[in-house]
């Protein structure tokens, strides 16, 4: 039997977590709250890793990979009508805020994610996420990918946002990085729910072609921006205080 593509993936996406808990050194001691505060929001743009320069670009309109994206754009369509509930969970994974963001993962994470009950968990996430939406935007700006939508004259299931989206570059995804990235530091965070937050987070991707706003090489290369975002996040003295931080706060919880 064939493993489906998500399952390979998410393997893959474990094996990365396991080698990393290897090699990384024990965390920093936490960083006062104040100091925190006082820092950086995010890793600015010129600082992380340009997608340009690895990303491949967006499928030619003849190839096998524009087929597989049209392929999946009418994948996603069956999904609308055939599991009503899914759909309506890819509508609400539209929505980015950070209120939503925390709710998205809270049932796989185990506990509610709040700036009230979790707020250094919160701070890592904000500082990370920023800094995917960062490492993003490039290689939007120089492609300006047409979405599905836009490019087929077709609905899609987020009617209010075709405004916004119809100008705004489609490749790579900045709702799947966002959500990948996000499932990568909870799963660091909270390694015994990791199978779980990935799971969720992959979910978040594959809502992106589900409501016809994104073809599947957009997911696929926003995972790929996601992963290198993460990894010099590692890098940064800033995010690892944070990530520091929210692990203590986490320890203190169980």
């Amino acid at each position: 039997m064939k493993t489906p593509p998500h399952r390979i993936a998410l393997a893959a996406a474990l094996a990365a977590l396991l080698c990393a808990a290897c090699r990384t050194p024990p965390p920093a001691a936490p960083v006062p709250p104040a100091a925190l505060a006082a820092a950086r929001d995010a890793i600015p743009q010129e600082e992380m890793p340009d997608p340009l320069l690895y990303l491949p670009p967006p499928p030619a309109p003849d190839s096998p990979a524009k087929a597989w994206d049209l392929a999946r754009y009418e994948w996603g369509k069956t999904v609308r009508t055939a599991d009503p509930a899914r759909a309506a969970q890819a509508v609400q994974d539209a929505l980015f805020t950070w209120e939503n963001l925390y709710a998205m993962f809270t049932p796989s994470y185990g506990r509610t994610i709040s700036e009230a009950e979790t707020p250094a968990l919160c701070a890592m996430l904000r500082y990370g996420v920023e800094s995917v939406r960062h490492a993003c935007r490039g290689a939007k700006r120089k492609y300006m990918r047409v979405r599905p939508f836009a490019e087929l004259r077709e609905p899609s299931l987020t009617p209010d946002d075709e405004r916004f989206l119809v100008n705004n570059g489609s490749y790579p995804s900045g709702h799947a990085a966002n959500g990948w990235a996000a499932a990568l530091l909870l799963a660091e965070v909270a390694p015994g729910s990791s199978e779980a937050i990935l799971e969720r987070g992959l979910a978040i991707g594959e809502s992106r072609v589900i409501v016809g706003v994104h073809w599947q090489s957009d997911v696929d290369a926003a995972r790929v921006v996601a992963a290198a975002a993460v990894a010099r996040l590692h890098a940064d003295p800033e995010f690892l205080a944070r990530m520091a931080a929210a692990k203590a706060e986490a320890a203190a919880r169980r």
